[in-house]
């Protein structure tokens, strides 16, 4: 009697031990859209090399996660409504919300420089809820010190929150205005979703 008691017994906590494992994560199954481990990774090439030399220029790199792509960023500034964007400004990278006028810096991102490439990768949830974000519109700004446009993409482009999707945006060489020259000249932007 006491043998069988123990059987149900064991058999019991086993259960309780595979309920409890399965509730806290041991057990997870694959990673579903809109989880917070996804992350946005820009590359931006121009066609001189990324100049940090004071007082020379800006680059910017600016998202609208509004899911409405038909007000997305304007290669002028002064257009900018309420979005997120990377600056980096005399070797220093900024992460900021605009919102309402107001610029705030956040925390958050990892950015990098090396030659003629910027790279910028960015959590989906440092641009709001990502669970509600489904698509991303990208434009991508070079100014001189005044915020005075020398290059921008053609249009802004949206690329969709889903993981894996790419989008490989080429940019006119050459283009670029006032003394901006190749250092400040886009080549190309590409963006990609993927897990960190």
């Amino acid at each position: 009697m006491n043998k069988l008691r123990t059987i149900k017994l064991g058999l019991c906590l086993l259960v309780i031990v595979g309920i409890i494992a399965i509730f806290s994560g041991c057990a997870r199954g694959p990673i579903g859209p809109g989880e917070t481990n996804y992350q946005l990774k820009i590359t931006v090439e121009v066609a001189g090399k990324i100049n940090t030399t004071f007082n020379e220029g800006i680059y910017y790199i600016v998202f609208d996660a509004d899911n409405d792509s038909t007000d997305g960023p304007a290669g002028d500034l002064n257009l900018w409504g309420d979005y997120y964007y990377i600056k980096l400004e005399n070797g220093f990278f900024y992460f900021v919300q605009l919102k309402d006028g107001v610029e705030s810096t956040l925390n958050g991102g990892s950015f990098s420089f090396d030659g003629n490439q910027l790279q910028a990768t960015i959590a989906l949830s440092d641009l709001g809820d990502p669970k509600s974000i489904d698509i991303i519109d990208i434009n991508v700004v070079t100014t001189d010190s005044d915020n005075s446009t020398y290059d921008s993409l053609d249009n802004y482009f949206p690329i969709s929150t889903d993981l894996g999707s790419s989008e490989d945006i080429p940019d006119s060489e050459g283009d670029s205005a006032g003394d901006g020259g190749a250092d400040f000249d886009l080549v190309k932007v590409t963006a990609e979703i993927t897990i960190y």
